[in-house]
């Protein structure tokens, strides 16, 4: 079973006991040849002075070698939502005429959710009347994707959530109720089934609620390849949603 990590944890991975090895290894080698340096000119006072001053020299270089390494890997280092973001923005970039982001905002609600929006008339993408940041809040775009929040401890959830509107499916006439209105609920039933069957090798798992869809992550392999597929899986609901407007 693949391990799990939690959505602090780095995507970029490295292999701390090599470092100890080589580290080790190379503190060594100059040791031995400091010692045998010493021998070799003679076990005098001014020598061995000499043989310690190289050593305190090996050991900064040593210091100063790992301080850098390890200053140098964590500017690397991004984590896993990062990275998921980081995908998401070149996919919005790729639908400007029909989602846009508000990532660099707090966000909104109690756990101030980020998340990016939808236009309402999907029509947009071949008139490309306007770009989808131009388009009016709650007018012409509602919310689509809510990115990762902080739970009330402060821990980052390993889910994320769609939302839906209504008005988004008014044109279609498989899913309405006896009274003619919009039956979101099997919508939303309908395409998270679609994503559970699509996506079952990355470990997510999708759950419609009554205005949303929760896809979980919990499970997954927390790595930029399985990034990228949560990418393609907000392409497939995309997909679905013009496909059943």
């Amino acid at each position: 079973m693949k391990e799990k990590t939690n959505s602090h944890d780095k995507v970029v991975k490295y292999d701390d006991n090599l470092e100890k090895i080589l580290t080790a290894i190379f503190g060594t080698i100059g040791t031995t040849a400091v010692i045998i340096n010493l021998f070799v000119k003679g076990l005098t006072t001014p020598n061995f002075l000499d043989a310690l001053k190289d050593l305190a020299g090996l050991v900064v270089v040593i210091a100063v070698f790992l301080i850098a390494n390890k200053i140098f890997r964590k500017s690397k280092q991004i984590g896993f939502n990062e990275v998921f973001e980081k995908h998401l923005k070149d996919w919005i970039e790729q639908n400007k005429y029909l989602v846009d982001d508000n990532f660099d905002t707090e966000g909104k609600g109690k756990y101030q959710k980020r998340y990016c929006s939808m236009m309402i008339d999907h029509s947009n993408i071949v008139t490309q009347n306007k770009l989808a940041k131009n388009a009016t809040p709650n007018k012409e775009k509602g919310a689509f994707v809510y990115l990762p929040y902080k739970d009330d401890n402060g821990n980052l959830k390993n889910e994320f959530e769609f939302r839906f509107n209504k008005r988004t499916f008014l044109r279609q006439d498989h899913y309405k109720t006896e009274d003619g209105d919009v039956n979101l609920k099997a919508i939303l039933v309908q395409i998270a089934k679609g994503i559970n069957e699509n996506f079952p090798v990355i470990g997510i798992n999708a759950k419609a609620y009554n205005e949303t869809i929760t896809v979980s992550f919990e499970g997954m392999e927390q790595t930029e390849e399985n990034a990228k597929k949560l990418v393609e899986m907000v392409e497939y609901v995309k997909t679905m949603v013009l496909a059943i407007a």
